[in-house]
């Protein structure tokens, strides 16, 4: 009825152009930023396939491996040992899988740190199953000659008659694995044979050998040639 009436706006007329301006300000930035968000997009479309089609993880078993250096014929203990997880396809034959199963077990050569123990790194109880060897101590008659092995050679174990009944050497255990070269604690006991007093030995026997071995092994009446070097080589004729 009035001028004032007549060219007014109506109530929803300020809203409405509000809303307006805002999906074109939406608008805007959606098409300034188009190439960013399509490169989004992609990047999580990409890493969702990456998801869907990745392989689950492997299985895994616990291994009994070594906790630190350990020397040839040592008898590792709980805190030499440790049990770390291993993918089970790469699991090797024959390792440990519980650090109780290598109690009383002597190595038969060194272990780095890390390594797995299987059961033919172990001679004695707690080791490989017994295959016909038994471990035992051996007193060898020149302890100079004793004092080139180490552990993990393999020597021809003979037995050198008495002065009185001269005679060649006769062959009691061939190829018998040095497992440790004991620190002597004093002089050896009986006769000595030559110019040394002797030296002990820890060596892996056949069975079938043991016996005859340990009713020579507490004199010094043994000597021995040399059958392989734990690194390969093989010497001959050295006593």
């Amino acid at each position: 009825m009035s001028a004032s009436g007549s060219f007014g706006s109506s109530p929803g007329a300020a809203p409405r152009s509000a809303s307006a301006a805002a999906r074109v300000s939406w608008r805007r930035v959606l098409a300034r930023h188009r190439r960013g968000l399509a490169a989004l997009s992609a990047a999580v479309a990409a890493l969702a396939l990456i998801v869907a089609v990745r392989p689950p993880p492997p299985s895994t078993t616990p291994i009994v491996v070594a906790a630190r250096d350990l020397p040839a014929g040592s008898t590792p203990g709980p805190a030499d040992l440790a049990l770390v997880e291993m993918p089970t396809a790469l699991r090797p034959a024959g390792v440990l899988r519980a650090v109780r199963q290598a109690a009383g077990g002597a190595l038969t050569g060194p272990l780095r740190r890390g390594e797995p123990v299987t059961d033919v790194r172990l001679a004695g109880p707690g080791g490989r199953p017994d295959g016909g060897t038994v471990t035992l101590p051996a007193r060898f008659a020149d302890a100079d000659a004793v004092a080139v092995l180490r552990p993990g050679d393999r020597i021809d174990v003979l037995a050198v008659p008495p002065p009185e009944h001269p005679g060649p050497a006769r062959l009691i255990a061939p190829a018998a694995l040095v497992l440790a070269r004991p620190t002597a604690t004093g002089a050896a006991a009986g006769p000595s044979l030559g110019s040394s007093t002797g030296a002990l030995l820890l060596l892996e026997v056949p069975r079938a050998v043991a016996a005859e071995l340990a009713g020579v092994a507490t004199g010094p009446v043994l000597t021995y040639t040399i059958h392989g070097f734990a690194s390969g080589a093989v010497a001959t004729n050295h006593e």
